[in-house]
């Protein structure tokens, strides 16, 4: 790629940029500034970024049909900007199929959001076999923050083909020298992903994770609105990577990932 200016690298109007991984609203742990729709639809339009993809925080801890509600609000109310994670409470195991459904048949939901840290509900349950036999039988993704190991998502990977698997925060996290299994797994495997939210930034470490496991298999997420959207934006936008891989990572991989290329 040929060089560029300082300037004509911030110009993120240059790319098609879809956030795969935000929240919405207040949180229990500490105070988020502006967390609504609305402060989030404007952060988006200064910064040109065109969809964003949420889960309410309510919906982590407290009450996953309330967040899903919400989520169905925001989609009727920006529907060319909004796109919603169906949040499951797993702790109550006779609910999770109905609530699955409706998200999928009545609110508009685009994929699933699992946190078994914050749901106190840890993946060794037999209750997310319900939710893996769902997204294979609708070919949905499924983003999640831990799977337990990597040879349990290997085993899931094998088991559930029609599933798209995400793995939350590793690519972000990662500093470009510790090994990390799950990015052995994300290179070999069709279906399974690396998504880069993060607060920390490491210097090279998204050029090396392109190296590692291929431009097609990193997905853009901010974690907004408890990170900052635009920084998560600049951290591909200054990389040292090329306008192609750049697009893939901002919106084409996450679009053949939701069967919208």
């Amino acid at each position: 790629m040929a060089d560029v200016g300082f300037e004509q690298k911030l110009l993120s109007h240059s790319f098609k940029i879809i956030d795969s991984h935000a929240h919405l609203g207040s949180y229990s742990r500490f105070h988020i500034e502006q967390g609504g729709i609305e402060e989030l639809i404007r952060q988006m339009d200064r910064i040109k970024v065109e969809k964003i993809t949420i889960s309410p925080m309510i919906g982590l801890q407290t009450d996953a049909k309330l967040a899903n509600d919400i989520t169905h609000e925001c989609i009727k109310q920006y529907p060319s900007r909004v796109l919603g994670m169906a949040t499951l409470n797993p702790n109550r195991e006779g609910e999770v199929i109905d609530e699955l459904e409706r998200c999928f048949d009545t609110l508009g939901m685009t994929l699933i959001k699992l946190h078994p840290e914050e749901s106190k509900c840890p993946m060794s349950r037999k209750v997310y076999e319900k939710v893996y036999a769902f997204a294979q039988e609708r070919s949905l993704p499924i983003l999640n923050h831990d799977w337990q190991s990597p040879e349990r998502l290997a085993k899931l990977a094998e088991t559930y083909p029609a599933v798209r698997f995400v793995q939350a925060h590793n690519g972000g996290n990662w500093d470009g020298k510790r090994e990390d299994p799950y990015f052995d797994l994300a290179r070999d495997h069709e279906h399974i992903y690396i998504d880069i939210c993060a607060s920390p930034i490491f210097y090279d470490a998204l050029e090396k994770l392109v190296e590692y496991v291929g431009p097609k298999k990193i997905l853009f997420g901010s974690d907004a609105p408890f990170l900052n959207l635009a920084f998560e934006v600049g951290k591909v936008i200054l990389s040292n990577l090329s306008d192609d891989d750049k697009q893939l990572i901002f919106a084409d991989n996450f679009l053949r990932m939701i069967g919208q290329e």
